[in-house]
């Protein structure tokens, strides 16, 4: 079996990775200090690419959410700030690797906090 973590994650995380505080929406606004790839240049969602969106988005891995004792749950209306931006988490979603998405990256679809 393919160690995606180690193989291919740790390295890209390492390399393109950026500190990121997320809030949770809790009663106590627990945050949490994470890693994410910014794609706040835009992500594609859609069926397909030619007729997908590009919306503001960013990467985290599955594994550091669950390390942290955040569950995916726990994203909705939570905020999240990097790169001298803070943004309010819209939806999000598992991008899997074959061997499960605990051992994927969850896509953090984003909004202006203040839009």
């Amino acid at each position: 079996m393919i160690d995606y973590g180690a193989l291919l994650f740790s390295p890209t995380y390492l390399i393109l990775g950026v500190d990121a505080v997320l809030t949770l929406a809790d009663t106590a606004e627990t945050t949490v200090a994470l890693t994410v790839i910014d794609k706040t240049a835009g992500l594609p969602v859609g069926p397909n690419i030619e007729i997908g969106t590009i919306v503001p988005g960013a990467m985290l891995r599955a594994s550091d959410l669950t390390t942290a004792g955040v569950t995916r749950a726990a994203l909705d209306e939570a905020t999240i700030a990097f790169s001298g931006n803070t943004w309010r988490i819209a939806s999000h979603h598992p991008k899997p690797v074959p061997s499960g998405e605990a051992e994927g990256e969850i896509v953090l679809i984003l909004e202006e906090a203040n839009g």
